[in-house]
């Protein structure tokens, strides 16, 4: 696994989604135009995997992810998944295990469920040597026990990072990566945007988890039509503003950021011995 050297790394969304995959191929070429040189898609259930599959053969800017989200965990079965999923990861060599993870925020979760597929999911990502983009809510607790209870040795991602500052160094120890979504630049996000002042700057990734989590209005530079329900869709090309509003936050320079961030991204894929 690789990233693309120089360009800007988008290291989260679901470019599968209906509100995006409708107009894919301009998607592409406007995240080209904004200098993008690499998507982390990752699907959510085995009934998104094909279409993840599909975009990662007709654009060389796709990398796949392939995993069942913990909000799916509770209509999914024992159907032959486990095998499913180890043939998509193998016939992607540089995909990874994605999106998985805990959420006791959604009603009527199972966390005894959501930990089941959670941990068996590591196991395959072991397994085959993967990094894994990790989704967690409100259960930071049950996260720690499950890397602690597993094998589970690769690099993982947890994406748009919302847990407690004091875990960031347990989790750095475990070889987390992490990262930041523009949305955290919205005012009321302050409190969210202020923990990642202490994310060490070769763990950290930025994303637009697209086409949710849509970012302030000084970070929208490009727009797409809303969704069916009129809710707004969050383009991914609107990742260079968020570089760049990053880079002014932290203070550092916005080449040497790319620079950093695509280093991260190649440590963060790079594949491990099996």
């Amino acid at each position: 696994m690789r990233a693309r050297s120089g360009g800007l790394i988008d290291a989260h969304l679901h470019l599968q989604m209906p509100a995006l995959r409708e107009f894919e191929i301009r998607i592409i070429e406007e995240t080209r135009n904004a200098g993008v040189d690499q998507l982390l898609v990752n699907a959510t259930s085995p009934q998104d995997w094909k279409d993840v599959a599909d975009l990662a053969e007709l654009h060389s800017d796709v990398t796949p992810f392939f995993g069942i989200h913990p909000w799916q965990v509770n209509s999914m079965d024992d159907s032959g998944w486990e095998d499913q999923l180890r043939n998509f990861l193998t016939r992607f060599p540089e995909s990874g295990v994605g999106e998985v993870g805990l959420d006791k925020w959604i009603r009527d979760h199972d966390i005894a469920k959501q930990r089941d597929f959670f941990l068996r999911q590591l196991t395959i990502a072991e397994s085959l040597g993967r990094p894994v983009a990790v989704h967690c809510l409100r259960a930071w607790g049950h996260l720690w026990e499950c890397l602690a209870q597993s094998e589970f040795s690769q690099p993982f991602l947890l994406h748009s990072f919302s847990g407690p500052g004091e875990m960031i160094g347990d989790f750095v120890d475990r070889g987390a990566f992490f990262s930041l979504s523009g949305y955290f630049f919205r005012p009321e996000k302050s409190a969210k945007l202020e923990a990642f002042q202490n994310i060490p700057d070769d763990r950290l990734l930025l994303e637009t988890d697209a086409p949710d989590m849509l970012p302030p209005a000084n970070l929208i530079a490009t727009t797409l039509p809303p969704k069916e329900d009129g809710s707004p869709v969050n383009h991914p090309a609107n990742l260079r503003r968020i570089y760049e509003v990053y880079s002014e936050w932290s203070g550092r320079d916005l080449d040497e950021v790319i620079s950093s961030l695509s280093d991260n991204a190649a440590n963060f894929l790079r594949k491990r011995s099996q």
